[in-house]
């Protein structure tokens, strides 16, 4: 009897430890893609942030209410996460506001790196605006 318990509290203890972490807005791990839109007329902004374990979050800059929106699956948090290191914004350096503005922000621990883009004399690369939409894309079905 004694080690069908012990075997069982094994299992079990086993299949709890495999659940993602869950994070709040205000303690989020140190990989995280970043993005979202803003200008126009009222100059508001809305930034979403994405975590590994598929965590979204949302935050408009005039109401400055951060809300938790439903997660995507890991796979597709996977996914995106492969696909923006596959953009190396790194090497982009690309920094062009116009009044209407898009960016990404890719967040290992302390690195940073952002892309802004939105001006009429300047072209981001198309793989960025594609990532982009795909990422809204994304938020539109878990809005």
């Amino acid at each position: 009897m004694k080690p069908t318990f012990c075997l069982t509290a094994l299992l079990i203890f086993s299949f709890l430890g495999c659940k993602s972490q869950h994070y709040s807005f205000e303690e989020l791990p140190p990989e995280r893609i970043v993005f979202g839109n803003g200008g126009g007329i009222t100059g508001a902004s809305d930034t979403y942030v994405l975590l590994e374990n598929g965590q979204l979050f949302h935050t408009n800059s005039l109401t400055k209410e951060t809300i938790e929106l439903e997660k995507i699956s890991k796979k597709e948090a996977k996914k995106c996460f492969s696909k923006i290191d596959s953009l190396n914004l790194s090497k982009m350096e690309f920094e062009h506001p116009g009044n209407r503005y898009y960016f990404i922000e890719e967040i290992h621990g302390d690195e940073k790196v952002k892309v802004t883009w939105g001006s009429n004399d300047h072209e981001i690369d198309e793989g960025c605006k594609e990532f982009y939409k795909e990422l809204m894309t994304t938020i539109q079905y878990n809005d």
